[in-house]
């Protein structure tokens, strides 16, 4: 409870730092609406065209990315910034400070910093989310409605994890810069359409090694009941929550072991 109120006192000094210039502040919360929007109205031209993709119409494809895009906002709040630099605070020495504060060093580079860009991700994908189950013929129930929020949050702890294993490679590897965009941006491509159109190879990385699937595809097969599409267990499509604990958990692991074996720079 102690860290969480220090870390409410952080937002907040950021917020107000931030908002000293407020047309930046909310330009950069636009600028990812705007690029957001782009890709739906892609989704949509092809949708358009094509009506179907594998018997998934267009506000399915739209809920099923949206999965994708709310959970990485969220979880790009918090994350994406600390992760993103800490091969700049290696490489410069300046992790070395952050070993001789009184908290969790884990805690104090979360702490440090915030991305409020990702409230245009938030913003976005709870609009969509509105219009997606508004036109979509989701039978919602009380178990469904606890479900979706479940979700959203083991989505977003898996991709978290990646952020967070993903800016530990920088403890190994300096330069570290070209990993971190394949894990997190290479990977994620597959995301914006079901799972069930790639290749064998393709559906088994992105569910048993990476497992990326259960952010988005399994649970919409949950919430769309989309029969027969299961592509190997319909189990699968309640193990989100269970797959973000254990992938978050091992990623916590992750860091401990990298920071026991960090090393300075020497910068």
């Amino acid at each position: 409870m102690h860290y969480l109120q220090l870390y409410s006192r952080f937002i907040l000094v950021y917020l107000k730092t931030r908002m000293e210039y407020r047309f930046a502040f909310f330009m950069d919360i636009w600028i990812q609406i705007f690029t957001y929007c782009v890709m739906y109205l892609g989704i949509w031209i092809m949708l358009n065209h094509f009506q179907t993709i594998q018997g998934w119409t267009f506000y399915e494809v739209m809920f099923l990315y949206n999965l994708n895009l709310f959970s990485y906002g969220l979880s790009g709040l918090f994350f994406w910034s600390p992760m993103r630099q800490l091969e700049g605070m290696v490489q410069s020495g300046e992790f070395d400070g952050i070993l001789t504060k009184p908290i969790p060093s884990f805690l104090h580079l979360i702490f440090k910093q915030f991305n409020h860009a990702f409230l245009g991700h938030v913003i976005l994908g709870g609009i969509i989310f509105i219009v997606c189950i508004n036109k979509l013929a989701i039978e919602w129930s009380g178990f469904k409605a606890f479900m979706l929020i479940i979700i959203i949050i083991g989505a977003m702890l898996i991709q978290s994890s990646v952020m967070i294993m993903s800016g530990c490679v920088s403890f190994w590897f300096v330069k570290s810069t070209s990993f971190i965009d394949t894990m997190i941006y290479g990977f994620r491509f597959f995301l914006n359409y079901p799972l069930s159109i790639y290749h064998l190879s393709i559906q088994i990385f992105l569910t048993f090694i990476l497992p990326y699937g259960f952010i988005n595809f399994y649970p919409a097969l949950l919430f769309l009941d989309k029969k027969g599409q299961s592509l190997f267990h319909p189990i699968l499509q309640y193990g989100t929550p269970i797959v973000g604990v254990l992938l978050f958990s091992l990623a916590l692991w992750i860091w401990s072991v990298a920071v026991n074996k960090y090393q300075s720079t020497g910068s």
